[in-house]
C-alpha cells in the first residue's frame, strides 16, 4: 500500500505490474486497480497546487478525465465548502472514482459521471457555470499507441487535444474562473500559443524538476478567463541529491502523504 511517493512514476503513466493496488493518504484512500490513468506524482502536484480563485471558496469545480479522483478528492480536502464534479470518457475510470468517492470522508460533495468534456460545451445550461476547472490530461502525440485501448485514450491526446481542452474550458467558466492543468514542460511555448486563441490568460506557472540541475520535467499551469497582470513563475524541485524529498515538495504535500 502506497504511503507516499515512494513507488509513484513521476509521470503517473508508465505500466508497472507490481504497481500498488491502493493508495492510501492521510484522510482518505484510493483503489487504483480499474483506471488507465494510474495514481502518479503529477495528479497528485496537480491536487495539491490548483488553487480556487480567491472569491470562490464555495465555489465549484470540474475535474476533467478524473481517472481514480486524486485530484477531485484533494481538493475536495482543501475546499471544505466547495462541491466537486468529475467526469471521465472511461466507464472503467467512472465506477473506481464513484467507489473511492463513496468510501471517502467527502462523498456528500464530490459527484462523478460518465461524460465526454468536448461534449459538454455545447450545453447551455453550463456556459460559465465552473469557478475551477483542473485536468491531468493526456498529452502524449507519439503515433505508437498502447495496445491497451483504454490506456491509449488516457496517454494520448487523440479524443482531448490541448486547444480543444482549453477552448471548452472558456466556456464553461464564469467570468473570473480558473483553469489549472499539468503538462510536460517540453511544450510550454504550446501551451502559451493555444491559451492565448482559448482566451485564457497565464496567472500562475511552477516548473517541476525531479532534481536540481536537471532539465523541467512538467509544468503546473494556472490561467484566468479575465486579463491578468504578470504570471507568477515559480520553481519546485522534488528530490535532493540524497534522494530525500525537499522542503518544498514536502510542504506543498504535508496534508496528503502518510510520511511527510
Amino acid at each position: 500500500m502506497c504511503k507516499g511517493p515512494k513507488n509513484c512514476n513521476f509521470a503517473g503513466n508508465r505500466m508497472n505490474k507490481n504497481r500498488e493496488t491502493i493508495f492510501r493518504f492521510k484522510q482518505f484512500s484510493l483503489s487504483n486497480r480499474l483506471s488507465a490513468m494510474k495514481v502518479g506524482t503529477d495528479g497528485v502536484l496537480l491536487g495539491g497546487w490548483a488553487q480556487l480563485p480567491a472569491d470562490s471558496a464555495e465555489g465549484r469545480v470540474l475535474d476533467v478525465g478524473c481517472g481514480t479522483g486524486v485530484v477531485a478528492l484533494m481538493l475536495a480536502q482543501r475546499y471544505p465548502e466547495a462541491t466537486v464534479r468529475c467526469i471521465d470518457i472511461n466507464a472503467d475510470a467512472v465506477a473506481e472514482c464513484a467507489g473511492n468517492i463513496a468510501a471517502s470522508p467527502f462523498s456528500g460533495k464530490v459527484e462523478v459521471s460518465q461524460a465526454d468534456f468536448l461534449t459538454l460545451a455545447s450545453d447551455d445550461a453550463l456556459s460559465g457555470a465552473y469557478d475551477l476547472i483542473v485536468s491531468n490530461p493526456p498529452f502524449f502525440t507519439e503515433r505508437l499507441h498502447s495496445p491497451d485501448a483504454d490506456r491509449a485514450t488516457a496517454r494520448h491526446d487523440d479524443t482531448l487535444p490541448l486547444r480543444a481542452l482549453l477552448s471548452v474550458s472558456a466556456k464553461l467558466l464564469r467570468g473570473g474562473g480558473m483553469f489549472a492543468m499539468v503538462f510536460p514542460a517540453v511544450r510550454d511555448e504550446e501551451v502559451l500559443f493555444e491559451s492565448s486563441l482559448a482566451g485564457l490568460h497565464p496567472t500562475r506557472r511552477c516548473h517541476v524538476f525531479t532534481r536540481a540541475g536537471k532539465p523541467a520535467r512538467r509544468t503546473l499551469w494556472q490561467f484566468s478567463t479575465n486579463p491578468a497582470g504578470p504570471c507568477a513563475e515559480t520553481d519546485l524541485v522534488i528530490s535532493n541529491p540524497d534522494n530525500s524529498y525537499t522542503p518544498a515538495y514536502i510542504s506543498l504535500l504535508k496534508d496528503f502523504y502518510l510520511n511527510f
